[in-house]
């Protein structure tokens, strides 16, 4: 093994979490190390950006690669129910883009990289213990092994959780929408709306956590996912291919509609269990962010925005830290802003799914309507009085209430 090197932050991932945490502590004059174990750019699901995660893409500086990149403007979404019914549009009230991810990953890391963030490709295996405190990682580059020191370790692995399968942070706990299996894959020649609605991303529902998306992640090619309940999936499919045909069959006409003449482009794929909590999430100098600790049901996409809002507060949390502050207050506050923002985001997914017509109807609400959109939007850790939120938790805890009862 070789010797160890020192850093006041090392982050494990390089994902939109990961290098956000890493600019913004850059910017704060720490030292960072990224460690990676895939090169990129590599595929990744969560294509379709809010307009939070398009203005902290603007504030990067990076709009006019974005464009130049080819990634399609995103005008909204189109939320399609049962037989094509209960549709209703939801406006994009901050300019921002569908993605490739591959590209869009790259295009951050080599923005954090700019800014002065190291990267190591490699795997992390372990982490380094002062007693109970975290003061490092052990990983493995090139056959070699390596230490390295840190004053923070950020967990920014994505739905590999390291620090949760460690030990160190806590286990997964399931949540209500856990028990669903993704399969997706991309495609050419799909039938796409009229300009300038073309590049909208489209949700098609058939009833509670049967849907599917689709996203135009580049001018000629699109996403296509398909989620249905896991005892669905192992009854009526046995891979992804089967899984898209289900839905294409049972989910939409519209889905058949759009993909008639479509050719797919690589392999489809899958994803199981793919929404959970895990608590604690801080400690005695560690920390994870993004999908490390927290994943919910896809539906409004709001993976990459969340994973970039939480890097960005998690490096106010670590400079204090760093600066010599006990580790305690800045990383409960930003743990307690991180669960705030994410159960308004649960509430929202789970009153939608529970009542998906009055859904639609609280979209055209004058009192409530520019509530949602901004919710939708993101802007979830920023709604602090706002009626929509106390809304959907009274009806969720009054419909959780009743189910007991029965």
């Amino acid at each position: 093994m070789n010797g160890f090197t020192h850093y006041d932050v090392v982050i494990i991932g390089s994902g939109p979490a990961g290098s956000l945490c890493g600019i913004e502590c850059r910017k704060k004059g720490l030292s960072v190390l990224c460690i990676e174990k895939e090169q990129f750019p590599r595929f990744h699901i969560g294509e379709s950006l809010t307009g939070n995660a398009g203005q902290i893409i603007r504030d990067l500086g990076l709009a006019e690669d974005m464009d130049a990149a080819g990634f399609p403007d995103k005008p909204g979404v189109n939320v399609i129910g049962s037989l094509s019914k209960n549709e209703f549009f939801i406006p994009i009230l901050a300019p921002t883009w569908q993605v490739r991810r591959s590209d869009f990953d790259d295009m951050i890391k080599r923005k954090a990289v700019e800014h002065g963030v190291e990267y190591k490709l490699g795997m992390v295996t372990d982490v380094i213990k002062d007693g109970e405190k975290v003061v490092g990682a052990l990983y493995k580059a090139d056959g070699v092994e390596h230490q390295v020191r840190s004053k923070v370790l950020v967990d920014a692995s994505g739905q590999n959780t390291f620090l949760s399968r460690k030990g160190v942070a806590g286990k997964r706990q399931i949540e209500f929408f856990s028990q669903q299996i993704a399969s997706f894959a991309h495609y050419k020649g799909v039938e796409r709306d009229l300009p300038p609605f073309s590049t909208n991303t489209t949700i098609l529902y058939s009833k509670q956590y049967h849907w599917s998306w689709i996203i135009p992640i580049s001018p000629d090619t699109d996403s296509l996912g398909v989620v249905i309940p896991k005892d669905l999936y192992y009854k009526e499919c046995k891979n992804p291919d089967d899984a898209i045909a289900w839905g294409m069959e049972h989910i939409s006409p519209e889905l058949k509609r759009r993909f008639k003449n479509a050719e797919r482009q690589g392999d489809s794929q899958s994803m199981a269990d793919f929404s959970y909590r895990i608590e604690p999430f801080v400690g005695d100098g560690w920390m994870c962010i993004g999908d490390a600790h927290r994943f919910l049901d896809p539906i409004f996409s709001y993976g990459v925005s969340f994973a970039m809002k939480e890097g960005i507060r998690a490096a106010e949390a670590i400079a204090e830290v760093v600066a010599g502050q006990d580790w305690k207050a800045p990383f409960y506050a930003y743990r307690d802003w991180s669960n705030g923002g994410q159960q308004i985001a649960a509430d929202l997914i789970r009153y939608f799914w529970i009542y998906p017509i009055f859904f639609g109807y609280q979209m055209q609400n004058p009192d409530l309507r520019d509530e949602v959109i901004r919710l939708l939007g993101g802007c979830c850790f920023d709604c602090e009085g706002w009626k929509a939120p106390a809304i959907f938790r009274n009806a969720i805890e009054e419909y959780d209430r009743k189910q007991m009862a029965s």
